[in-house]
Formats: C-alpha cells, structure tokens, sequence
C-alpha cells in the first residue's frame, strides 16, 4: 500500500486550524485535517443518482476514484433551486473517518481560520447564534452511500 506520510509538525499545525465555508446563511466549519482538496467540478462531470437518497447528488470521478457528492444545502436543510454550473466541494480524507472519500458541495470556500478565532460554543452545541456548524460524521446518514 503506497500511503503518503504527512510530517507530525504539519499534522500538529493542521489539527488547529479550520477550513470554513458558506451554504446559504451557515458557516459550514471543517477541520483542516479532514480535507484532502477542495475541486471545482463542472455540472457536467455529475452523474446523478436518482433512485438513492436525496442528499446524495450523485457522484463524480476524480484521480481515479469514484467520490460520492452529498449536497450541504440539502444536509442542512436549506432550499436549493437547481445545481450550479460549476460546484466546489470538499473532498475528504481518511481522518474524517466513516465519511472519509465524500464530497460536500458548498456555495463558497472562504477561508481556513485557527481554532482560537472561532466561538467555543461550535465544539459543544449543533449550532451557534452566528450560524456556524462544526461538520461531524454523525451528520450523514450511514446508509447513505
């Protein structure tokens, strides 16, 4: 198995930091470590699943792999109208755990941030007076793909 090392230095800087992004009025908060890549993908690259779950978007190739897109604003819960033209996701990595190799589509990347800059309610509660939401595994169904 050819599995890349990241150095521990690099591991200890990315576990305190987070990468935010925005669906609708949420600040969707990943932590770095979780993050393989963030892609653009064209609505053409999609291949729709219509007969699974509706939070699943279909899925996509990329690298060689085939990576299942789940849709944020559908996750949580937000009215979407139609897919976008083009689409930027957040591909995961095996530190997510049970949802390692997914994407999450999202309106916008903006930014990563230290753990310090964010309200410390975001750690313990679902979500923060400000709309933030710390993305969990427990969020997607397990069943899903």
């Amino acid at each position: 198995m050819n599995a890349i090392q990241t150095p521990i230095a690099t591991q200890t800087l990315l576990a305190d930091r987070f990468i935010l992004t925005a669906v609708e009025k949420f600040t969707l908060v990943f932590p770095a470590v979780w993050v393989a890549e963030i892609l653009r993908i064209d609505r053409s690259q999609i291949l729709e699943l219509p007969f699974y779950d509706p939070l699943l978007m279909g899925i996509v190739h990329h690298d060689g792999q085939i990576v299942p897109l789940i849709s944020a604003a559908r996750l949580l819960k937000v009215e979407q109208f139609g897919v976008r033209e083009r689409s930027i996701v957040i591909k995961l990595n095996q530190a997510a755990g049970t949802i390692a190799n997914i994407g999450l589509v999202v309106d916008r990347a903006i930014g990563n941030t230290p753990r310090q800059d964010l309200p410390p309610e975001i750690f313990t509660t679902a979500t923060t007076a400000s709309g933030m939401l710390l993305m969990r595994p427990d969020l997607i169904p397990t069943d899903l793909w």
